[in-house]
């Protein structure tokens, strides 16, 4: 097992369902760009064309979910995991029911549950039941239907994620055939899960999800595991998974836990309690990595604060949809979940860009800077110049939205949307993890981007 695995690895992982992969196929002619360029001193338009069309953001659809958080539950608040205990303890035994109570953080991860479980070191018997408390969000199989069985950015959501809700496997060679082991690390703790089987077989060409007696089964492709290697892939059922993996992690200091029952933890004594990053360090990663579970997790938990009870993505949505449009003027906007990973939501550029006017005391200190490349493989340089800006990428839809700061120390805002419906619609379903043409359309887009952003930094920067 390969051990001591960074939370930058997990997160990298993340994003390598979407990362640019070797063109394949004839790209479809991209259509032409909807953008728009405002000085947001004075508020004049300084470069346009179709801003007025509606397009999908994809992940730039996290900038709206990010001030949507922001407003409904501060900067500083924190998602809490804690354990509960219903009854006393004495003498080392609980009299009662343990609980391990989530409260939907989403970048929970083994080594957290590991802190958790040595908080429980004087404990050695449990004579009541092991509870695993969930209700806090509501239960998702996935973010999106439309996307491959193993893509990581598409994950289950629940009250209790862990390590983004993915499974790590690794393979390596054997007499009959790859060894395969699932485990779920972090960089001071590891746990074998063995609830996750994996069968290799000829009869698939990508890693397909099922379940089976005791747990989930990845039908995993014979030709793509030669010689040894890792990948992350999804659990579906969050909650045994996570359930799972705290029992090992308290079993290493000595407590055996009974095995563990879904339901509402009622009340008790906290006996542990740990509590995550504040909201502003959870967007400023989300912005960074792209992070979808993120996103789901921070939407559903601002729609809960204002008073919402959604109990899917879409209810959620409609809620962030209302308070975009009444908050900052996107009359035409509309977002079916929270992260951008689908080609349902969708608004304008112009939309975007007075979304950026209205933020632009909030969103720059949570973005990333991003070069822009010359177009002969380097970085085009403009000195005293710099671009903040999220991107969005699904198959032939691309997406780049933020703010170019001039050297004068005045902001420029811009939005980039590009999108080919008939390509997507025609992707079949066996082609769903690399459809022909998607990475030449991808490449053509982002070519596109950076054209126009040299154009506007040699002019305006």
């Amino acid at each position: 097992m390969t051990r001591g695995l960074s939370r930058r690895a997990v997160l990298a992982g993340l994003a390598a369902g979407v990362a640019a992969r070797p063109g394949r196929g004839r790209a479809a002619e991209p259509p032409r760009a909807g953008y728009l360029l405002v000085d947001l001193k004075g508020g004049q338009v300084l470069d346009a064309r179709d801003a007025d069309r509606a397009f999908p953001p994809a992940s730039v659809a996290k900038l709206v979910t990010t001030l949507y958080a922001l407003e409904a539950l501060g900067p500083g608040y924190r998602f809490a995991t804690r354990l509960v205990a219903s009854g006393p303890v004495e003498g080392g035994a609980l009299a009662g029911d343990l609980a391990l109570v989530g409260g939907g953080d989403p970048v929970l991860d083994t080594d957290a549950l590991g802190e958790l479980a040595a908080e429980l070191s004087s404990l050695r018997a449990i004579k009541g039941g092991f509870r695993i408390d969930a209700g806090a969000l509501p239960a998702i199989g996935q973010i999106a239907e439309d996307q491959p069985d193993a893509a990581g950015y598409n994950p289950a959501i629940a009250g209790l994620n862990l390590n983004f809700n993915r499974v790590y496997l690794q393979w390596a060679p054997g007499a009959s055939g790859p060894k395969t082991a699932f485990s779920a690390p972090g960089e001071r703790f590891e746990v074998d899960v063995p609830s996750v089987r994996a069968e290799v077989t000829r009869a698939v060409r990508e890693p397909t999800h099922g379940f089976g007696p005791g747990g989930e089964v990845w039908r995993l492709p014979a030709g793509g595991m030669r010689g040894a290697g890792s990948l992350w892939l999804p659990v579906r059922e969050p909650v045994p998974y996570a359930a799972e993996v705290f029992a090992a992690l308290a079993g290493r200091g000595g407590l055996t836990l009974p095995a563990a029952i879904d339901g509402p933890a009622g009340g008790g004594t906290v006996l542990a309690e740990r509590r995550g990053a504040p909201v502003a360090e959870l967007l400023r990663g989300m912005l960074f990595h792209s992070t979808n579970l993120t996103a789901e997790v921070l939407g559903l938990r601002a729609t809960q604060t204002r008073g919402g009870t959604p109990g899917d993505l879409a209810r959620s949505a409609a809620a962030m949809t209302d308070w975009a449009r009444a908050e900052y003027g996107l009359g035409g906007a509309v977002f079916v979940n929270h992260s951008g990973l689908t080609d349902q939501s969708h608004l304008t550029p112009r939309e975007q860009v007075r979304l950026l006017a209205r933020a632009e005391d909030r969103l720059p200190g949570l973005l990333r800077e991003r070069p822009v490349a010359d177009g002969a493989g380097g970085t085009f340089r403009a000195e005293g110049a710099r671009v903040l800006a999220k991107t969005g990428t699904l198959d032939f839809v691309s997406a780049l939205a933020g703010y170019v700061e001039r050297r004068n120390g005045r902001r420029l805002a811009f939005a980039i949307f590009a999108a080919d419906p008939a390509a997507r619609a025609a992707i079949r379903p066996e082609d769903r993890a690399d459809p022909p043409g998607a990475a030449l359309w991808a490449n053509r887009a982002r070519a596109e981007q950076a054209a126009l952003l040299r154009k506007w930094l040699a002019a305006y920067g």
